[in-house]
């Protein structure tokens, strides 16, 4: 385990100083916005195990490794003070989370009703894998896909992990272009103003007994120690409920990291308020330490992110899934950039590049794209991602119902039952549209 976490480190870190070199001597790379964190993951994918097999990656650790550090991340994030923009974005970014969610759900079993009919051997229940794959990212659809497999799915947990992949494709390279453009787009026009990086002067933080770093990770450490045991408990009151208990338990884990900034954001209130009791003496809690571990963790998570996607080789579902794929990554920018033109009257571009980068492929590919237009994540962007999916939590709970669908239609072998589902979600959207018309007409 300890030799596996070293090589680990030693085989990110070479990649990402390959890619700072590559982008200070090759001018192409120098005149596109691309994050090195994305480019050394993309060197890692290119030298690992999956195409050149030059450099031996562990894949199975770089999950974990990314587990960890997203949690990591988001704590330091959510225990900053930061000041309130008197938006409720929260509640919008939750809507627009579920909202994209359904949207490619219906988009691909929609799609998948279409290929059937030329392809019978073609299962409408891929499409249920596009909000997972795109949406939740290669853990969760994988484990769903292999389920489904147990069931009947053929190659189910391969066609998840491709369908992650692809929403990774689309994520960064796709989101790569769009970006891009996007800075063309304001360069021209005096309407929008782009964050320009600022150079950030280092005080002196330290104590008389700690540097002021370590109490940052001493506090992080506790909120995560917090988290897991929170888990722990949830998972046991859970798991006597049966099928559903267990399957709601494993979604919590996996959205652990918004549980984290929760936790985060309870510990930062109690700690204003005790300092303004004058019951706590030190001021412990620096945004600007806490901002720079979640810098250094986003980049390390985005390389060991990308480098880990595995591609599966699949024969009979390929051109299916493609068709699939790009249609969903084509759409959800769309979708994407018509709610968040509804939703954020500042800030919005910001929002719709990490709402983007996040619906297509995971939260550390939206702050990837994040971070190259809002560097020091001073417009709210980041905090209405985690917080936007802690709100999509309750909203969603919902979807997980109507996943029991497919599940239900494979071991059937009863197609009627995609398209109970397929209802399902156009019904739940509709509800949404309307809580969503409240919602702005409420913040309006």
């Amino acid at each position: 385990m300890f030799t596996a976490t070293v090589n680990t480190f030693f085989i990110i870190s070479i990649l990402y100083a390959i890619a700072i070199l590559l982008k200070r001597f090759i001018p192409l790379l120098r005149k596109i916005i691309i994050p090195n964190s994305i480019l050394a993951g993309f060197l890692g994918f290119l030298l690992g195990p999956n195409l050149l097999n030059i450099v031996k990656i562990d894949v199975d650790f770089l999950g974990k490794i990314i587990y960890h550090l997203m949690a990591i991340g988001f704590i330091a994030l959510a225990l900053r003070k930061v000041e309130k923009n008197g938006q409720k974005g929260y509640l919008g970014a939750g809507l627009i989370i579920v909202g994209t969610y359904l949207f490619q759900g219906i988009l691909g079993v929609s799609l998948g009703f279409l290929i059937n009919l030329f392809d019978k051997d073609f299962s409408p229940a891929i499409g249920y894998l596009i909000p997972l794959g795109f949406g939740q990212g290669p853990g969760q659809a994988y484990s769903i896909g292999m389920q489904w497999e147990t069931l009947g799915l053929h190659s189910g947990s391969s066609i998840g992990l491709a369908i992650a992949a692809a929403g990774f494709g689309w994520a960064t390279v796709g989101g790569l272009v769009i970006l891009n453009i996007l800075l063309v787009k304001w360069k021209k026009s005096h309407q929008r103003t782009l964050i320009e990086k600022k150079a950030i002067e280092v005080r002196d933080y330290e104590f008389s007994d700690m540097d002021g770093m370590t109490i940052q990770m001493v506090i992080i450490g506790i909120v995560y120690f917090i988290t897991f045991i929170l888990l722990k408990i949830i998972e046991g009151v859970l798991s006597p409920l049966g099928n559903t208990g267990r399957t709601f338990s494993t979604v919590l884990w996996g959205f652990h990291f918004v549980i984290g900034a929760i936790v985060a954001m309870v510990f930062r209130k109690l700690y204003d308020k005790l300092k303004a009791k004058n019951i706590a003496k030190e001021n412990y809690l620096n945004n600007f330490l806490l901002q720079r571990i979640a810098g250094v963790v986003f980049d390390f998570m985005v390389t060991a992110s990308i480098s880990a996607v595995v591609l599966a080789k699949i024969q009979k579902e390929f051109w299916g899934i493609f068709i699939l794929t790009f249609a969903a990554g084509i759409l959800t920018y769309f979708f994407v950039m018509m709610l968040t033109k509804k939703v954020f009257t500042k800030n919005e571009v910001e929002n719709r590049i990490a709402f983007f980068g996040m619906l297509t492929g995971t939260i550390s590919t939206g702050m990837a794209l994040l971070r190259e237009v809002d560097p020091a994540l001073e417009s709210g962007a980041s905090e209405n991602l985690v917080f936007g999916s802690g709100f999509s939590m309750l909203v969603g709970v919902p979807l997980i119902a109507i996943l029991n669908f497919p599940a239900f239609a494979i071991s059937n072998q009863k197609n009627i039952l995609n398209l109970y589902g397929l209802i399902a979600m156009i019904l739940y959207g509709l509800l949404l549209l309307v809580i969503g018309k409240l919602f702005l007409r409420s913040k309006n």
